[in-house]
């Protein structure tokens, strides 16, 4: 089995999916639950990791006679979120925050209120693999990144200057993802189809990486509703 070293570079695209709290799309035609952006300017990922239990015990001589040291075990995943300008769908769909509305009833911005952030969300970005051959059929190789399941969204520091304002958003990943094998084809499979991924998340997966040669999606005017592909069936 070979192994596949790629380089990434770029973040082209991001898609947000509204999640239920087992970590599941919200489908239906009364939610718009899907949003593709390519409004970002970058997206940091840092571990939390818990320190495993080190356990000495020293005899009466002062020599070790007990050492044990339990694994260190990821905690959650902290994505920080850089936007090129305000999304209010997108940060909405992050922090739980609710819309203000102009006078035509579109999106203009976001409150933020002391409610607890209750949202969850799944994020996927793509990115760009340089010097990379395309693959069968001529399709292009690209990164894919994708976080499952994410909650306690949150507004950062916001900048206000001469120079361009940043808008920066945080969240943690969450145990006990619903996510599957997803409702969009992200992948190919043995026949080169566009297939949603070959193997289910567990409930205890915090991300996925590699590589896929299936194009990332299209920017959407907004959020917009979610509907999940059909995987193609056998003879």
């Amino acid at each position: 089995m070979p192994n596949n070293v790629w380089p990434s570079i770029h973040a082209k695209i991001m898609r947000l999916t509204k999640l239920d709290g087992c970590g599941q799309p919200i489908t239906g035609t009364s939610n718009k639950s899907m949003l593709v952006t390519k409004g970002i300017v970058k997206i940091s990922i840092t571990a939390e990791t818990e320190d495993g239990e080190d356990t000495v015990k020293k005899n009466g001589n002062g020599e070790i006679c007990v050492q044990h040291k339990d694994p260190d075990q990821i905690k959650y995943l902290a994505p920080e979120i850089e936007f090129c300008g305000v999304d209010p769908e997108a940060w909405s769909m992050i922090t739980g925050q609710p819309l203000v509305l102009d006078g035509a009833g579109d999106a203009a911005g976001i409150k933020i209120s002391s409610a607890p952030i209750e949202a969850n969300f799944a994020l996927e970005v793509w990115t760009d693999v340089p010097g990379a051959a395309c693959g069968a059929g001529g399709n292009q190789p690209f990164g894919y990144f994708l976080l499952p399941f994410v909650g306690s969204g949150k507004v950062g520091d916001i900048e206000l200057s001469v120079s361009a304002a940043e808008f920066t958003l945080s969240a943690q990943t969450k145990p006990g993802t619903g996510w599957g094998v997803g409702p969009y084809a992200v992948v190919r499979d043995e026949d080169n189809a566009a297939v949603p991924l070959l193997e289910a998340l567990t409930p205890q997966d915090h991300a996925i990486m590699q590589t896929v040669t299936v194009a990332p999606p299209t920017p959407t005017d907004g959020a917009v509703e979610l509907t999940p592909v059909t995987p193609p069936t056998g003879p």
